[in-house]
């Protein structure tokens, strides 16, 4: 055993021990020449016959990412062998877990994006190199809130490493448990292990950390991550979901697509419908709502619980006018499960009511329907007189294909009553939900006559806009869009109009039948555009309606106007250059296009290549260009 002190080869000085792996002692040490610190392991003598260390080795030394250690040398001293690399500073996420910690959603968003890029490095080697032994221990946080993937020692080479000698039970994947549990009782295995394995411990690492839970690898997810009421966004949340899928088939196919999704996530633009209770947010501002001091036995605790609330209240209000997604669904869920705000609830059942139908909101505009059906019956309970939220609750419950009976729930909430054209929709989406979009349309037109108000006249239109384009019927659905656009103009609809009249001019086939949609999706687009803080999608959208009208020139200032807000975006760049070569083809003239597309192109493909994407748009213009040279 060494001991403090040692000297390695003349050069590693061994300072303490600090661990002990599954295969190996691990020691702080000193590099004497370079005057760092490193970490030195040495392999334990059973461990060191059943491992190709040197392999492993010669592996892990011509690795060179960000996010992973640096391997130094590797030692064979007497007896003992010796792997040294980068010492990374800071603790291991199971330190954390240890101690209690809960982080934002930001935070694990920026770990499983880096640990999504070091994987897809890993899985892009050749040989291909599998970690295996994906786990909160096997990660550290540096200084700077990073992460380094750390402990190697059962990797997977596809090579020269045939065997999988250690698991870690509660992150390992269904597969990988199964190959161990054969190489233990039977001596071999016929399952194959890739990439999608180090994507599940991936997943079941975050799963941990977001609901305290472990996933099983026989069982899986203890609860669905999508259902639970913790302070995430639902586009997090379905990452996770489906990284810890139990078959392989149903995960993300690489660490790639599991990154790619993950930032899109963060570009979900909601379209929301506006809350009527978020107009009396002045009267927050203001101090209107007030609780008379001499109902409150403890002055402090209620001071206390209503400013929390306004401040809550009023960050949620600013999420839904950015059309924020992530922010509503985790401001939401954190007020719903703030130990403060729920003695305040529980004295404004209203007002919780108000949140928890906001949140069903956020999963219905995602077709989340379950979830939204249950954020609206959980909103249904706290204020049983709403009628909104019974006939929300029970268009969500149609529309994710539950069986629906409008009568019995409406005597269980007779307070909370519905109309004939309430009936008739929930009707209609049941049978949208089916797939009888005909019925579906025919019965929503029919409940129009009855509609008591302009709310429910937009979800009619909205849904006769769904039918329609079930049957591909794209210019009775953006007939429907636009009539539901002009009685409700909220964001949702707005967008639903110009994406379906866009819809509609690719579809039609007279030149002045597609100029005319294109201009109507051109007008709702600007509108959205108009408007505070508008989104990606519709600055994008607007560029691209501007485009399909032949205004190239328009077009490519819209996105030169993006690419300045959006630098690392390739997708800006690619349109700009098909405007460039949408104008020289209008105008027969192809001679300044190479010069034209120059340095924005040359920037296009390499921030593509670097990010690893896959994007059809993109490969047809690399094709084209490539046959301009």
């Amino acid at each position: 055993m060494l001991q403090n002190g040692d000297v390695i080869d003349g050069i590693y000085q061994i300072v303490r021990e600090i661990g002990k792996g599954g295969t190996g002692v691990i020691y702080l040490g000193c590099h004497l020449r370079l005057q760092k610190q490193v970490i030195i392991k040495r392999i334990k003598d059973n461990a060191a016959g059943r491992m190709n260390v040197r392999a492993e080795a010669d592996i892990l030394k011509r690795l060179h990412h960000t996010y992973l250690p640096q391997v130094f040398d590797f030692l064979i001293v007497g007896s003992g062998i010796y792997t040294v690399m980068d010492y990374i500073p800071g603790h291991d996420l199971q330190y954390y877990l240890d101690n209690g910690y809960q982080f934002p959603e930001s935070t694990i968003r920026l770990w499983m994006a880096e640990l999504c890029d070091v994987l897809d490095y890993l899985h892009s080697q050749n040989p291909r190199i599998l970690h295996s032994d994906i786990k909160p221990a096997n990660i550290m946080i540096t200084p700077e809130g990073h992460v380094c993937l750390i402990d190697f020692n059962v990797s997977l080479d596809g090579e020269t490493s045939k065997e999988l000698q250690g698991i870690s039970v509660n992150y390992a994947a269904p597969e990988q448990y199964r190959y161990a549990m054969d190489k233990l009782y039977k001596g071999s295995s016929s399952v194959e292990l890739d990439g999608r394995m180090d994507i599940y411990s991936l997943g079941a690492v975050f799963y941990r950390l977001m609901t305290g839970y472990y996933s099983d690898p026989e069982k899986g997810a203890p609860y669905p991550i999508t259902q639970m009421d913790i302070p995430y966004s639902a586009g997090l949340k379905a990452v996770v979901a489906k990284a810890i899928e139990v078959l392989p088939n149903r995960r993300f196919s690489s660490a790639r697509r599991m990154g790619e999704a993950l930032r899109n996530t963060e570009k979900m633009d909601p379209e929301y419908r506006k809350f009527s209770w978020m107009q009396i947010l002045s009267g927050f501002a203001g101090g209107i709502l007030a609780v008379a001091g001499v109902l409150l036995v403890y002055m402090g605790v209620g001071i206390c619980q209503q400013d929390s609330w306004k401040e809550s209240y009023r960050s949620l209000y600013e999420a839904t006018e950015a059309g924020d997604e992530t922010r509503i669904v985790t401001e939401g869920t954190a007020m719903l499960n703030d130990f403060l705000l729920k003695g305040y609830m529980k004295s404004h059942p209203e007002e919780k009511a108000e949140v928890l139908h906001a949140v069903g909101d956020s999963y219905y505009r995602q077709e989340q329907y379950a979830s939204a059906a249950q954020y609206y019956k959980e909103a249904l309970d706290s204020d049983e007189d709403e009628s909104s939220y019974l006939r929300d609750y029970l268009v969500a419950s149609a529309r994710g294909g539950s069986y629906v009976d409008a009568q019995a729930a409406a005597a269980q909430y007779p307070s909370a009553r519905l109309g004939d054209a309430e009936l008739r929709l929930i009707e209609a989406e049941s049978d949208y939900a089916r797939g009888d979009y005909a019925g579906a349309f025919s019965g929503a037109q029919e409940a129009l006559g009855t509609a008591s108000d302009r709310e429910l006249e937009a979800d009619l239109y909205g849904l006769m806009a769904d039918a329609a384009a079930g049957e591909e019927d794209y210019e009775r659905a953006a007939e429907a869009a636009v009539q539901a656009a002009q009685t409700d103009d909220s964001a949702e609809l707005l967008r639903k109009a110009g994406s379906m009249a866009f819809d509609a001019g690719n579809e039609a086939s007279a030149d002045t039948v597609k100029r005319s949609w294109y201009e109507k999706s051109l007008s709702y687009y600007e509108r959205l555009c108009a408007r505070d803080d508008p989104s990606y999608e519709d600055c994008l959208n607007r560029a691209l309606a501007l485009r399909a009208l032949g205004r190239y020139g328009e077009s490519q200032r819209r996105l030169q106007e993006m690419r300045s807000e959006y630098p690392e975006d390739y997708r800006v760049l690619m349109w700009i250059c098909y405007d460039i070569l949408d104008e020289a083809a209008s105008e027969g003239d192809y001679s300044d296009v190479e010069s034209d597309l120059g340095f924005v192109y040359d920037s296009c493909r390499h921030i593509y290549d670097r990010q690893g994407a896959e994007d059809e748009d993109m490969e047809r213009l690399i094709g084209i260009v490539e046959g301009l040279e």
